[in-house]
């Protein structure tokens, strides 16, 4: 549901040809983005501007808006960038992280805009961190709910609310304090659900008595007190710690293909991922040839535009919007696709491609799907397939076969990335990673030739047999193929691995560790004997 406060300009105060802006603020989280409601997601996908909180939303939010839309990070100046944009005519989405109403809007933005007359404004509610505490600590309260933000300061006593139920949040250093207030109020006894790192992968939520709380390292906890946190249903809190690679930090070296779909499947079984870029994306040398590509798709010179990556098409896009088009251009032209990256692709510029390979997802699949050319009902015969600068043969062979007049033409090219950061690295090469996933052979050969080989601690983990291979040809040891070339298979393959070294671990009386937390050895003291 939405609410909507709209201040509209009135229409003597705009002109005949005047474009009116919006701003919507949309809430998400607590926590991150994938709690975004259907409303806040429909928001973003028709804004022209999105102003987020951090760097670390920058990418997710880039894949969910459309190729013409600009993302920036909120700042000094916020209000003014706001409105300068609204005035513009443009759509603007300010997206925060958590309730714009009880978490995020501490700094007043919302507040000022709204006291802006002539404007229309977009109220998109988020999740509040209070339902999400009790959501994510399987808490179901009584007939009264109350909350209290210790997060400044430890209030006195009297200033406690009485309910059924008590939410506490407050900051790892005041834990203590808040504690001993606690203790007073409902004995050192009293038993409280206690909850860090609330939402994530490494949520852990235990059931403590007062007199065992102490300080914390966490920036943020939370405490729940009263009816729902019996320890008969304590089962329930485990559905993080519980899950195959709970708290399991995941490198995975990414090429030319998105892997949101592996980050998000390895978090479904508790995993956090961590995204290196081992290929960057470059235009090509000339653009000559795209040039004469693209009016060739103005003028109607084609019948087929065949994208084999995400990048393909926003190589098209980019074209387009320099000759002032955009998708529309590409109407009565028939388009095909390859991989779930490219049709998500085109999915944000509105368009749907007529044909996507059924049986594999792969080029040499889409030439064995594709329509043999017929004189008699095709008007065209020509395939426009734009690329990378490594030719996609068994595609272009398999269109000739079918009577087709394929062009390629290299729309961007492929170069190995920058090193990681050097913290990145050294985590890698000293195992604080616990797994290394692997979705190609060229992933293992660009990861190693930037950021060195994985610890021997490290679970390494491979897509496929031929990605296998390229593991045990640099001297790795693979301990997980999946059954499936898939990102599904993939983290499944894991998780199963993860679920029986766990058995294993315990089976041998030992405490279950994550591949991390190994022993290490001690650097030997070298002295030097005075001169």
């Amino acid at each position: 549901m939405t609410e909507s406060l709209e201040l509209t300009t009135p229409a003597d105060e705009a002109g005949p040809d005047q474009t009116i802006g919006s701003v919507t603020f949309v809430g998400s989280g607590p926590g991150g983005l994938s709690l975004l409601t259907i409303s806040g997601a429909r928001a973003l996908s028709v804004a022209d501007l999105v102003l987020v909180d951090t760097d670390s939303d920058l990418e997710e939010v880039r894949a969910m808006i459309p190729a013409h839309s600009t993302v920036e990070v909120a700042g000094v100046g916020e209000v003014a960038r706001i409105l300068g944009a609204v005035a513009a005519g443009q759509r603007v989405v300010r997206l925060g992280r958590g309730d714009y109403f009880s978490d995020v809007d501490s700094s007043g933005v919302l507040a000022e805009v709204l006291a802006t007359h002539g404007l229309r404004i977009n109220v998109i509610p988020g999740i509040n961190r209070w339902g999400a505490a009790l959501s994510f600590g399987g808490v179901h309260f009584g007939d009264q709910c109350a909350v209290l933000d210790a997060m400044v300061e430890v209030p006195d006593i009297e200033r406690w609310p009485a309910a059924d139920t008590l939410i506490l949040r407050t900051s790892g250093a005041l834990a203590a304090q808040l504690a001993s207030v606690a203790a007073e109020r409902f004995g050192a006894d009293g038993e409280t659900l206690r909850m860090v790192n609330m939402g994530s992968t490494a949520q852990v939520s235990e059931l403590l008595t007062w007199r065992e709380v102490s300080a914390s390292e966490h920036s943020e906890v939370y405490f729940i007190v009263g009816l729902g946190i019996e320890d008969s249903l304590r089962d329930r809190y485990g559905w993080f710690e519980g899950k195959p690679l709970f708290d399991w930090r995941v490198v995975t070296p990414s090429t030319k293909d998105p892997l949101d779909a592996l980050v998000e499947e390895l978090s479904h079984y508790g995993a956090s991922t961590e995204i290196v870029a081992t290929m960057s994306i470059e235009p090509p040398r000339t653009e000559q040839a795209m040039e004469k590509a693209v009016r060739g798709l103005v003028d109607g010179r084609y019948l087929w535009l065949v994208f084999t990556s995400p990048y393909a098409v926003t190589a098209i896009a980019e074209r387009l919007s320099e000759y002032g088009l955009d998708s529309r251009a590409l109407s009565g032209i028939m388009l095909a696709a390859v991989g779930r990256g490219t049709v998500e692709a085109l999915a944000r510029l509105g368009l749907v491609p007529d044909l996507v390979p059924v049986v594999e997802n792969t080029t040499g699949a889409l030439a064995n799907e594709f329509p043999a050319y017929d004189d008699l009902i095709d008007p065209l015969n020509r395939v426009l397939v734009p690329s990378a600068d490594v030719s996609v043969e068994p595609l272009l062979v398999g269109l000739g076969k079918l009577g087709w007049e394929v062009e390629e033409v290299t729309a961007y090219r492929t170069v190995r990335a920058a090193p990681p950061a050097p913290e990145v690295r050294d985590d890698i090469k000293t195992g604080m990673f616990d797994a290394v996933a692997f979705t190609s052979a060229t992933a293992v050969r660009n990861m190693i030739g930037i950021a060195g080989k994985p610890h021997a601690a490290t679970v390494v983990a491979a897509i496929g047999p031929a990605t296998a291979a390229a593991c045990k040809m640099h001297g790795l040891r693979v301990d997980v193929v999946a059954d499936q070339p898939t990102f599904e298979s993939l983290a499944e393959g894991l998780a199963e691995f993860a679920d029986r070294r766990r058995a294993e671990q315990v089976a041998a009386g030992l405490p279950p560790t994550k591949p991390s937390q190994r022993k290490r050895r001690k650097r030997r003291k070298v002295v030097e004997a005075d001169a």
